[in-house]
């Protein structure tokens, strides 16, 4: 019984000591996403496109908004004076123009989230594409998310300012690729 739990306790170690030594040669690096989202070019044109559809909805909303506490204000003002059919009439359209701005809003958060998906998944693309070449470039086995658990790292292990700066370069090459298909199509037929 002795001999087999010294058996189990080298192997134990043998295997740690195996596994330490695969570990010195796994090459590791770590990334902020969300500065890279929040600092880069291309995020920050997705945040201004963003606050602009934004403020148009707003704008909106709020004139809905106007136009229903008028109609709210003038039932309270001709209360007393207004027959019931009036009063009616006057809450009804209270209550259409409450629903409308109810509609309104839940149709506007709905295009707002889904235009932040397109636009993060849009940025999102490119950092990936730049992270890969970052990880081929370095020969990387391993990229962490600081955000997903990351507790402590060293600081020559952050690729996010290298990545961040590929895809700002990308963005910036953008115009220019987006003009070369079409000189390369005009020359063509079927």
């Amino acid at each position: 019984m002795r001999k087999a739990g010294i058996i189990l306790v080298a192997a134990a170690i043998a295997a740690i000591f195996a596994g330490t030594s695969l570990a010195e040669g796994l090459r590791v690096a770590v990334i902020d996403v969300n500065k890279i989202l929040n600092d880069s070019d291309a995020g920050k044109a997705a945040k201004k496109k963003m606050e602009a559809r934004y403020e148009e909805l707003k704008k909106t909303i709020d004139v809905k908004q106007e136009e229903a506490r008028r109609i709210k204000e003038e039932i309270d003002k001709q209360k007393v004076m207004l027959g019931k059919e009036k009063l009616k009439e006057k809450e009804d359209a209270l209550q259409a123009k409450v629903n409308e701005l109810r509609r309104m809003t839940q149709e506007g958060e709905r295009e707002m989230q889904t235009r932040q998906g397109e636009l993060t998944r849009e940025v999102l693309k490119s950092v990936e594409a730049k992270v890969d070449v970052v990880v081929k470039a370095d020969k990387l086995d391993l990229v962490l998310e600081k955000s997903a658990g990351v507790i402590h790292y060293d600081d020559s292990m952050d690729i996010t300012q290298r990545v961040l700066a590929l895809v700002n370069a990308d963005g910036k090459a953008a115009p220019e690729k987006k003009a070369a298909p079409e000189k390369k199509g005009s020359g063509g037929g079927k």
